[in-house]
């Protein structure tokens, strides 16, 4: 079962004192970390911590480090396919604390991710840069496959919907083949959505504010509005049936 708080994860990690390694043009740093219900109904997961929230581990409050910077429209994105609709963002704040029971807030890839970027020659966080590594067969898919297996195989009964953020179709495309080798018994339920056994998951756009695409995804706009209301869909269809 995953921990509030930061993690001790060592399937990556066989030598105790390392705190970066690198394969091809990813590098992972040792700061894994878990925000909110310790056995959550509803699970939301970035790529990896940006630059801004691996930078802040260490120096600043654990519960102020998730989504840091984005959580506005974070809360945005999840009322538009219809989730807290009444929240206020003091109030969905106080779901980042181990207080809380129904919501949690991690990464795909629990530790920071990051990859060279070929123009500006250093290592970012940046989602074009990343995505690849959840690519099989790609020098960073090792990462993503452990931190897959270490943390979404052992799901409990209770967490029922999986948010991904980022619609992307390259990484839709990646997170269904990484989940159905990791989980299996995938079942599609739309071009953005699919259950793996009694788990569904759920592709929303990515709060980062370099997505040019939020806007419309909020909006109901155009392809990204599409995919808004696709995964509204899916959430309402898994949520009603629960009720």
């Amino acid at each position: 079962m995953t921990l509030h708080g930061l993690l001790h994860c060592r399937r990556c990690w066989a030598d105790e004192g390392v705190a970066t390694q690198e394969q091809g043009p990813f590098r992972l740093v040792r700061d894994p970390g878990h925000w909110g219900a310790v056995d959550p109904q509803i699970l939301v997961l970035g790529l990896s911590k940006g630059n801004t929230q691996s930078g802040a581990v260490g120096f600043e409050c654990f519960e102020s480090i998730a989504f840091k910077g984005m959580r506005d429209r974070l809360l945005n994105i999840l009322q538009s396919v219809g989730l807290l609709p009444e929240e206020s963002i003091a109030k969905f704040d106080q779901r980042f604390l181990q207080k809380e029971q129904d919501y949690a807030f991690a990464s795909m890839v629990r530790c920071s991710l990051t990859a060279m970027h070929a123009k500006k020659g250093i290592h970012t966080a940046d989602s074009p840069n990343v995505v690849p590594a959840f690519r099989s067969g790609s020098a960073g898919f090792e990462y993503v496959k452990n931190c897959a297996t270490q943390f979404l195989l052992p799901l409990t009964q209770r967490t029922k919907l999986v948010l991904l953020l980022g619609n992307s179709d390259p990484y839709i495309s990646a997170i269904l083949d990484l989940i159905d080798q990791v989980r299996g018994g995938i079942r599609a339920v739309s071009p953005i959505a699919f259950d793996s056994d009694s788990v569904r998951f759920v592709h929303l756009a990515h709060p980062s504010r370099a997505n040019g695409h939020f806007g419309k995804f909020i909006r109901g706009e155009g392809t990204p509005g599409k995919k808004r209301d696709l995964a509204a869909a899916a959430i309402h269809s898994l949520l009603w049936a629960e009720n």
